[in-house]
């Protein structure tokens, strides 16, 4: 049985289908990823090294060079640039389109491991990372009060970023600016020289005594106990009674002897003012695949709720949001929705003058919603997002969805003005065009179809613009072979007299004006 009789003669078969399709398309459309662009894969892996106190040639050097070697021999890597600064290196590795950030990644991270052999020890651990431009912070958040530097960071570190990592779906926060607290120890050189000791020797020790040490066991015959020392400083006196070396093997030397202990800030390396008052900004980033729109709001009502909390008891308290990233994102949804919707509207407008039958124009212009639904379907088991592409995609293909529907239905219509009953009209008038349906719809896969293989990074932003157009397309081809010759045997009527009535004298007015 061919699918065009099958849908005239099971019309609640095939009206169930589509009751479906409707349904879990906007399923389908509610839990797709909301975002400016497709996900770009740009395979590009960072390894920043840091060795304190080294000039740039020497990083070159000891460093950069070693690590080089090594990840050289990683395959598929098309580019290696690295740049060296005081106590710097950073290395970035390009490798081809075709492989994957997360492989590149892991790669790098597995080479620097057999690299450490051939560096000092003293360098510290390489950060290996990924650049992901869809991970770029999502909302840019100012956080100021009538605090001191170090209140209002640890305002910022210790209450607000908690409370924002809550938030559904954020995966990192990051407070950047402010000054954290430091304890400083100022050597006194000529008491160093009198004593014979070095700075690295003093900086060694401390660092060896402030350690909590594990002391192993000790048992009775009933209980056991775990022992451990306890060297970890609790405070600036703990620090200034340190020994860090026994003068003449007698005298013991403290922290206090050589050096002054103090409680500072850091460094000031950035400043933020927000209307002139000084501020943190905290950087709020998404989790990979979430929805960028839906975070967003979720993390605005959470700044909201902190807002009516905290004002109250810090001083000039507010949390503001200086930049936001979904609201291009938002807008650009806007514009396109107002494009499909006015391309959907003009659709039906031109059918009916063409057509002259609100049931033919009902019976074809259903072919739109079905097809956008089932196309958003489609869209969800391919893992696409509704971005730029996918909605440009959906508004070029709302002018082609209703082609075969208008197609069929017209064949129909014009055999029931023949005489044939409705169904023995849907079953003929769709046998004689299925042929031509199906190779309208083949033309334009054929044109829209490989746009979605393009290589390189042009087809990484097309593929899912090609695919959502051959996706909504195959619904509309479905549609027009069951929903069309269903409803045109139930519900277009036989032909019928000319009515009289106001209505219908004005319809055939416009009709004739078109005409």
């Amino acid at each position: 049985m061919k699918i065009y009789e099958l849908a005239i003669k099971r019309p609640t078969f095939i009206t169930c289908i589509f009751f479906m399709i409707v349904v879990v398309g906007v399923v389908s459309l509610r839990g797709l990823g909301v975002d400016l662009f497709p996900n770009i894969n740009f395979p590009i892996v960072t390894v920043t090294t840091m060795y304190p106190g080294t000039g740039p040639a020497e990083m070159e050097t000891l460093v950069t060079k070693p690590i080089e070697d090594v990840l050289s021999t990683i395959a598929g890597i098309k580019n290696i640039k690295s740049t060296n600064k005081e106590g710097v290196s950073i290395i970035v590795l390009e490798f081809s389109l075709s492989t994957d950030s997360k492989y590149a990644e892991q790669q790098v991270k597995d080479r620097i491991s057999a690299a450490r052999p051939h560096i000092p020890q003293e360098v510290n651990e390489s950060l290996v990372r990924a650049i992901d431009f869809s991970e770029m912070p999502i909302l840019m958040v100012t956080l100021k009060a009538e605090k001191t530097p170090a209140e209002l960071f640890d305002l910022a570190d210790q209450t607000i970023k908690p409370l924002l990592q809550q938030v559904n779906d954020v995966g990192l926060v990051e407070v950047n600016g402010g000054r954290k607290k430091e304890i400083h120890v100022l050597l006194d050189r000529e008491k160093l020289h009198h004593r014979n000791l070095s700075a690295t020797t003093v900086a060694a020790q401390l660092a060896q005594a402030g350690k909590n040490v594990p002391g192993g066991r000790t048992s009775n015959h009933e209980n056991e106990a775990v022992v451990r020392t306890l060297g970890e400083y609790t405070s600036l006196a703990t620090i200034r009674d340190t020994v860090v070396s026994f003068f003449g093997n007698e005298i013991p030397t403290k922290i206090s002897d050589i050096a002054r202990v103090e409680e500072a800030l850091e460094d000031e390396r950035t400043r933020t003012f927000v209307d002139g008052v000084p501020a943190l900004v905290i950087n709020v980033y998404r989790r990979s695949g979430a929805n960028t729109v839906a975070v967003a709001e979720e993390v605005k009502k959470k700044i909201a709720i902190i807002n009516k909390d905290y004002q109250a008891f810090h001083q000039g308290f507010a949390l503001e949001v200086v930049q936001d990233g979904a609201q291009p994102i938002k807008n650009n949804l806007i514009d396109v929705g107002e494009s499909i919707l006015l391309g959907i509207l003009l659709t039906i407008i031109v059918v009916f003058l063409f057509l002259a039958s609100a049931r033919s124009t009902l019976i074809t212009g259903i072919a739109l919603p079905n097809s956008l639904l089932g196309a958003f379907i489609l869209m969800a088991v391919a893992g696409f997002t509704i971005n730029t592409m996918t909605l440009l995609a959906l508004s070029l293909a709302v002018g082609l969805l209703i082609d075969d529907a208008i197609v069929v239905r017209e064949n129909i219509f014009r055999h029931i003005e023949e005489g044939m009953s409705p169904r023995e009209a849907a079953r003929h008038g769709t046998e004689e065009v299925v042929m031509a349906v199906v190779a309208t719809t083949l033309t334009v896969l054929a044109v829209f179809g490989p746009v979605a293989f393009l290589q390189g990074v042009v087809g990484q932003f097309f593929k899912e613009f090609g695919l959502t157009i051959c996706f909504a397309m195959l619904i509309s081809l479905f549609d027009a072979l069951t929903m069309a010759p269903m409803l045109s045997a139930y519900f277009a009527g036989k032909s019928t007299k000319v009515r009289s009535n106001i209505v219908a004298r004005a319809g055939r007015g416009i009709f004739a004006i078109f005409n």
